[in-house]
């Protein structure tokens, strides 16, 4: 099997390289050199202190009319509006709840945050945050390993956000929407067993060149081993390659049967589409979990000739729209979304933002008329069952385990168009989320 060696670290030009980020199943990849001044820098995160009886009762932010919370993410930076949609989703459900009175008579209200591609703007934003707001909603950063200790050292202070560092996942005040774990539910891979057993045995992969990315990467391949499948090409790729003619003559010539466009971003999946068209390279099987998933995509592949037939399976109902008459949740977002920022490309930060607002204006809702940090933070961990209305498949927040559900997809004459469940609203749940310590309990749907 081919398999590029790693070059030693990440020099500080990759810094300024273009980031970007797609779902791996249920497990997150960041794609991007710059990476490196990210998810690998940063103190440690500490131990959680012992909530007092004083923060636990804290009603910071909150007023008889509002309730206000903090929104960290990249917005700025190498690569403007990175994340802005965490923000706009976060943002643009709140105008929805408002508009039908908010949440127990108050309006939530959202304060936006910056934090530039900047680990230490991350960190001080975040004591900020804590000093004036009542709750962290819908953050999303590469930098969010640098708020850990503080969110650390005020454990009743709720971070109801999807966060790629594994210490600030991990305590008792963050609540995701959809936990991330290093590893890939089963569903799509038994399916593609059963439907091409062959080409299974003769798999390729390129995969970004990134300590996050490798990462979940072996994740997903301890899954689809489990499941037989042999890896006959694997190379680790700069995510700002742009030319995969070489990869194509080596896939070839590797007897390859099943392409793989998971471990990176739609640039780098578009390119290598591209690549192999020209070549005339056609494998029985082409198969993503998420980054595929934009609008760009097929266009920059070179049009519907060079994608039609791929699979796509991911944990989110289609999100861009073509679910919105079955899906009414998807609908919603897409109309508030648009209503808010007309013009914006909803992404799947956009959805963590709203889906992260939901999380948390379900748990202020159960927390009553005279809400507190820790009312909030109990009811939080009470909901073992999430979806955001079925725009998410479901998660399980509480016990941070993430969704072993999916939707299943290809493309069709040019558009992403769902193909599984029959029931257009619902999510195949028959396989398990298998991580690299094994078989995770399923979420119950």
């Amino acid at each position: 099997m081919a398999r590029a060696e790693r070059k030693g670290g990440f020099g500080r030009k990759a810094v300024a390289t273009v980031v970007a980020a797609s779902m791996v199943g249920g497990g997150f990849v960041v794609t991007s050199a710059a990476v490196a001044g990210a998810s690998g820098s940063g103190s440690s995160c500490q131990a959680a202190a012992t909530a007092t009886s004083s923060q636990l009762n804290s009603t910071t932010g909150i007023t008889k009319s509002t309730v206000t919370v903090g929104n960290i993410s990249i917005i700025s930076g190498p690569v403007p509006g990175l994340f802005q949609g965490a923000a706009y989703g976060a943002q643009s459900y709140f105008a929805y709840l408002n508009s039908k009175g908010g949440v127990n008579g108050r309006k939530i209200q959202l304060k936006s945050y910056d934090d530039a591609f900047s680990g230490t703007q991350n960190q001080s934003e975040a004591q900020t945050s804590v000093g004036s707001n009542f709750a962290n909603v819908g953050s999303f950063s590469l930098f969010d390993n640098y708020s850990c200790n503080v969110l650390a050292q005020n454990p009743a202070f709720p971070n109801v956000s999807v966060s790629l560092d594994p210490g600030t996942n991990a305590l008792k005040n963050t609540y995701s929407p959809q936990p991330l774990a290093q590893g890939a539910p089963l569903t799509g891979y038994q399916y593609l067993k059963t439907k091409y057993p062959k080409a299974i045995k003769h798999v390729a992969n390129l995969v970004s060149n990134t300590d996050t990315a490798i990462a979940q990467w072996h994740g997903q391949e301890a899954a689809m081993q489990h499941l037989g499948y042999h890896f006959s090409y694997v190379r680790e790729v700069s995510p700002v390659e742009t030319n995969f003619t070489t990869d194509v003559i080596n896939m070839k010539n590797a007897g390859v049967q099943m392409v793989l466009m998971t471990d990176g971003d739609q640039q780098i999946f578009s390119a290598l589409a591209a690549a192999m068209h020209q070549q005339g390279f056609h494998p029985q099987v082409m198969f993503s979990a998420g980054p595929i998933y934009d609008n760009h995509f097929v266009t920059a592949a070179g049009g519907a000739a060079a994608v039609n037939g791929t699979y796509l399976v991911q944990g989110q109902s289609l999100y861009l729209g073509q679910d919105a008459k079955s899906v009414p949740a998807v609908k919603t977002f897409d109309t508030w979304v648009h209503k808010e920022h007309p013009g914006f490309n909803i992404d799947l930060f956009t959805a963590y933002g709203w889906a992260s607002a939901a999380l948390f204006a379900q748990a202020l809702k159960s927390a009553g008329s005279n809400p507190t940090r820790g009312k909030v933070l109990s009811a939080l961990s009470k909901i073992t069952n999430f979806s955001a209305s079925n725009l998410l498949a479901p998660a399980n927040p509480a016990k941070k385990l993430p969704p072993n559900c999916v939707v299943f997809a290809q493309i069709q004459n040019g558009n992403f168009t769902r193909i599984a469940p029959t029931k257009k609203s619902g999510f195949n749940c028959s396989g398990v989320y298998y991580s690299t310590n094994g078989a995770l309990p399923k979420v119950q749907s």
